[in-house]
């Protein structure tokens, strides 16, 4: 397989990957004395914040819970994991009975099950994901919960339903395309910032986290037609800055070329570019025996959209940019997912590309790996910023 094809997929280290490989075979158990405490408390008691520690052997990861109280009687909640600059990671479904809280992350297909202790400091449980288990015990902060500004949503689309994470108010909206085999959660701390000046989206793709599996070929065009479906159906009316992540980024530009009049303007981070793919080819750049190890283990819809990426390519070759929007790309420069010299061919077709966009900016970000919206977000998130002003200008 070619270097580019799992270019999305390397280098990304966020919460909704990382979690299940870093303890091997550990699988752990809360103890008989956890699980046979009761909480005599309220089931409103578990509103507010909540701070604890994921052990997962040779890696600890501070998570900060948020549980808020609904009028209905129901709850809603969001987790940070800050060691990994990501907040407001969605919380499907929370549930409190007789002592007992439990909490469901579709998007990383985790469930956490724990016990609110007699005295209401603590809720002691276990983190479980990709059928791991970890210890986790949740302490009371005696802060207040925020709400977050997003809200998850399922958009029905031709047969089969996307998962969308809505928030924010203002135009253009903002809308987020993820990179190989991720989706909301890699957008987890850009999106909740960027919601406070403009409407953002972000979304898992047909066949990852809760969202259903759709029809193939998983091409660039086949994705961008979805999108705009649930755009449409979401409410949430053109234009649009759209912002794409590494495999993302050739989502966006051809989405951009079937539907110029609804975008307003282009983010490019660290994007996957059909130059590049043309070189890695020729040059028989190969994957290492981990990174093919990886894309077996990758669920269908990855191994779907990989296996539709020469046609993808094409489709994002024939895609035009749209005239006189803002377009901005970010190029990561401490990459060592890649040979040295892939790299600066990397670097090279980014430059090459920018170059033929009128009024294109390239920012190059020395200190950032591939995953820069996760490494240096604020970065990601003033270029979101000035795309979103200079298109509001345009409009005026």
């Amino acid at each position: 397989m070619r270097q580019t094809k799992i270019r999305s997929l390397v280098g990304i280290v966020i919460f909704a990957l990382g979690l299940g490989s870093v303890a091997g075979d550990q699988f752990l158990r809360t103890s008989a004395q956890q699980a046979t405490k009761q909480a005599d408390q309220s089931p409103r008691d578990v509103v507010g914040t909540w701070e604890g520690t994921l052990d997962a052997g040779s890696v600890k990861l501070k998570l900060v819970l948020h549980v808020a109280g609904e009028k209905d009687g129901s709850f809603s909640a969001t987790l940070d994991s800050p060691d990994q600059n990501a907040k407001d990671l969605p919380v499907d479904s929370v549930s409190v009975t007789d002592g007992s809280f439990r909490f469901e992350m579709k998007s990383l297909g985790a469930v956490y099950e724990g016990k609110l202790t007699k005295d209401g400091s603590r809720i002691e449980g276990q983190f479980n994901q990709q059928g791991q288990a970890f210890p986790l015990t949740f302490k009371r902060t005696g802060q207040t919960a925020t709400k977050s500004l997003l809200k998850l949503q399922k958009i029905d689309v031709e047969g089969h339903s996307l998962s969308m994470l809505i928030g924010g108010e203002g135009t253009p909206a903002v809308v987020f395309e993820a990179g190989a085999g991720t989706g909301t959660v890699s957008w987890s701390w850009v999106q909740s910032d960027v919601a406070k000046f403009a409407r953002t989206v972000s979304y898992d793709r047909a066949g990852l986290g809760p969202s259903e599996v759709g029809p193939k070929p998983r091409s660039a065009k086949q994705i961008a037609l979805e999108l705009h479906t649930a755009l449409d159906k979401a409410g949430i009316k053109p234009p649009y800055v759209l912002v794409g992540h590494s495999l993302g980024g050739v989502f966006v530009r051809v989405f951009a070329g079937e539907y110029p009049k609804d975008v307003a303007g282009l983010v490019l981070i660290d994007p996957s570019q059909e130059e590049f793919d043309a070189w890695a080819e020729t040059h028989k750049v190969s994957q290492s025996k981990d990174d093919q190890a990886q894309m077996n283990k990758a669920p269908q819809a990855v191994r779907d959209e990989v296996a539709a990426l020469s046609t993808s390519y094409a489709q994002a070759r024939a895609a035009k940019v749209p005239p006189g929007i803002p377009v901005t790309l970010m190029t990561a420069m401490q990459d060592d997912s890649m040979p040295a010299e892939a790299r600066k061919v990397w670097s090279e077709k980014h430059e090459e590309w920018i170059a033929k966009v009128p009024g294109g900016k390239h920012i190059i970000v020395e200190k950032s790996g591939h995953f820069i919206q996760g490494e240096q977000p604020q970065l990601v998130i003033d270029a979101i910023k000035e795309v979103v002003n200079q298109s509001q200008s345009r409009k005026q």
